[in-house]
């Protein structure tokens, strides 16, 4: 049997880690936009006082002690570049788990390039991942869905955090009968993946496919050659990450429609996350993403990385993750979206475009097809 997670930390971390748990399993209250606001502002100065390396990017922009005691909305708690796990251990003293910590690492060419997340609350993770994956695609069971990775490129890399959240779905439940957690990995032998979809949908089983974008396009392009049915019922193609370097970088639209085309499936779904966060947003259809309740998003000026941009047009995504609790809640990111609505019962929806170019960020150039 496993053991019960417990926090373990100073007084005040783990009434946060009790706070933050609460409000992930707690229904109606996770629908309480006040209640996230309230919570958002308590892990903010939290994490301002016990993560040395927010506290210093804060101090950079000019905030002092005053202007934090001021903050009341969310929405006005500055965010840190993701790069920060590039730069250092982001970790917030004060809360840990009892039990040994995971350590995820984003993808790189040299170690040097990697940044690394020492997630000290794997429990806290468990929970935001299963969830989180519960309310988009149902309860895990003999008669729910189960989730397939297509990740050649991450499965090669033990710390890899999506490889991580694939395997702990699966393990929660999320899995063909007589399968295993570290099984349902695919990376270039399409023919057995085609094979496992068949099966599982022979069981009148859904299937969730979560594959690298790179990937998901050379196996619709088999997908088509190979003169199977379209995909039409049963199925979600749910994208995540990048091209990755195999290909030039497209649009979100471009790969929907490539995916779609190949697969001959009505929708594209996907999974919005990465090595730094420990929450995921996921699509359904048509780009679409939306947040887990305790975590939201809100967008920014491209021409002005510290101003938020009001007026529902494109720009680039700020992410407060307060399942980030021992690390930093608080992330801007290079991703470009746009809001899709307006916030519905503790969720927000976002339609994902693509990145800022990574060469030319502070000339806020994008990519294009």
């Amino acid at each position: 049997m496993e053991d019960v997670v417990t926090p373990t930390g100073s007084a005040e971390g783990v009434a946060l880690w009790h706070a933050v748990s609460d409000f992930m399993t707690g229904g109606g209250v996770r629908a309480d936009s006040e209640a996230f606001n309230r919570l958002a502002l308590k892990v903010f100065r939290f994490q301002f006082q016990g993560c040395a390396l927010y506290n210093k990017w804060c101090r950079y922009l000019g905030w002092s002690d005053a202007d934090i005691a001021g903050v009341g909305r969310w929405q006005d708690i500055p965010t840190m570049p993701v790069e920060a796990f590039r730069w250092g251990q982001v970790q917030t003293e004060g809360i840990a788990e009892n039990r040994p910590p995971v350590v995820f690492r984003t993808s790189g060419t040299t170690g040097a390039d990697r940044g690394t997340h020492h997630v000290l609350t794997p429990g806290l993770y468990r929970t935001s991942a299963s969830i989180g994956f519960e309310d988009r695609f149902g309860p895990p069971g003999d008669g729910g869905a189960v989730v397939l990775g297509l990740l050649p490129g991450y499965l090669e890399r033990p710390d890899s955090s999506l490889v991580h959240m694939v395997t702990l779905l699966r393990e929660q439940g999320w899995m063909e009968s007589g399968g295993h957690a570290a099984g349902g990995f695919f990376l270039d032998n399409v023919e057995a993946l085609f094979g496992a979809i068949a099966s599982i949908q022979a069981e009148g089983r859904t299937v969730v496919l979560i594959g690298v974008t790179w990937a998901l396009v050379d196996a619709a392009e088999a997908w088509k050659n190979s003169g199977r049915p379209p995909l039409t019922e049963g199925v979600h193609i749910a994208i995540t990450g990048g091209m990755k370097g195999r290909r030039e970088e497209w649009v979100s639209e471009r790969v929907r429609s490539t995916i779609q085309q190949g697969f001959g499936c009505r929708t594209v779904a996907g999974e919005y996350g990465m090595t730094e966060l420990l929450s995921q947003a996921w699509s359904l259809k048509d780009g679409l993403y939306e947040t887990p309740p305790w975590m939201r998003i809100r967008i920014r000026r491209t021409d002005d990385a510290l101003s938020i941009n009001d007026s529902g047009a494109t720009g680039g995504v700020d992410v407060i993750d307060l399942a980030n609790l021992a690390s930093c809640a608080f992330l801007s990111t290079q991703d470009l979206a746009r809001p899709s609505a307006s916030e519905t019962e503790g969720i927000q929806a976002f339609e994902l475009l693509g990145r800022f170019d990574r060469s030319e960020v502070r000339g806020c150039n994008l990519l294009v097809d």
